[in-house]
């Protein structure tokens, strides 16, 4: 049977850090006897001194004061640790849907990381675009859609932000402009517009050549982003991207130069999209996986 309490424990180590009862019981919200009682049984039990008593000037510890102190110190520290509510760990399924466009560039990495920080948590991948992720996510289907943040405004859906890529100027290698160390969207604008279609996407270019006070002339409109490339590296036109591969080349192999935009144009926000109530717990940790990811890139 244990004839000793943690608040004995509690009181003899708040006495041998303040060296003295007094100031002990004033730190604990206690009564200077309650500190004295404790000590005193503590030392009828171990039958040991712990302190020395100097009239006026507090406690000093004996030699078996100061080794019961440190064991108490870890028992005591044990004994919080076994108080605090256990996190349970995070396990299950999230159903994430990712924007098409995306796709190819961060979710092999995003699911690698996954798998290596959480491998209790399972991701189900649907691919898609604005609108149905979007719809998706509003009507229960999807637990989160990793895409672009643009038109998101609406009730019962919120944003987490992850990212916000800076757009770009995609041109043949063999353009006027690919020499130059930077490009104004009014020097693009007189060449032919090749311009990615997806809902969203398709405005928010327009609008940075609207912003500049220019209006391009668009030749091709597309869905796909190998598409539009491989359509600006055989010199049909221009382009204006945010997601940029890794290698400068196309499908078909010809070479693409790519070039920083003059001036301060308005970066695109990639979010996180979730349930404006009850979203699920599996969220945060996704989240701080994909911006680990995404933003240093």
């Amino acid at each position: 049977m244990i004839h000793i309490s943690l608040r004995q424990l509690e009181y003899f180590v708040a006495a041998a850090r303040h060296g003295s009862t007094s100031r002990a019981a004033q730190a604990l919200g206690v009564s200077q006897p309650s500190i004295s009682k404790a000590i005193a049984d503590l030392e009828q039990q171990w039958k040991e001194a712990l302190f020395v008593r100097r009239h006026a000037r507090g406690l000093d510890l004996t030699a078996a004061g100061a080794s019961r102190s440190q064991e108490a110190m870890a028992l005591l520290a044990a004994a919080e640790k076994l108080q605090e509510r256990r996190r349970p760990s995070l396990s299950g399924v999230l159903r994430l849907g990712f924007l098409s466009t995306l796709g190819p560039l961060w979710i092999p990495q995003i699911l690698a990381q996954m798998q290596k920080r959480h491998p209790d948590i399972r991701l189900e991948l649907v691919e898609g675009d604005i609108a149905s992720l979007t719809r998706k996510v509003e009507q229960g289907e999807l637990h989160a859609a990793l895409q672009y943040g643009l038109g998101l405004e609406r009730p019962g859906l919120s944003t987490l932000a992850v990212a916000a890529l800076p757009p770009y100027v995609l041109l043949p290698q063999r353009h006027p402009l690919a020499a130059a160390a930077s490009v104004s969207l009014a020097e693009l604008a007189r060449s032919p517009l090749l311009l990615i279609n997806l809902p969203q996407s398709r405005e928010y270019f327009l609008s940075l050549f609207r912003e500049a006070g220019v209006t391009p002339t668009v030749a091709y409109e597309f869905s796909s982003i190998e598409l539009l490339r491989s359509m600006v590296a055989n010199g049909h036109g221009v382009s204006i991207l945010t997601t940029r591969p890794a290698v400068d080349r196309t499908h078909d192999g010809k070479r693409l130069v790519c070039k920083r935009i003059k001036g301060r144009v308005a970066r695109q926000p990639v979010v996180l999209a979730v349930p404006g109530t009850h979203p699920s717990p599996l969220i945060a940790p996704f989240l701080g996986v994909a911006r680990s990811v995404i933003a240093p890139q």
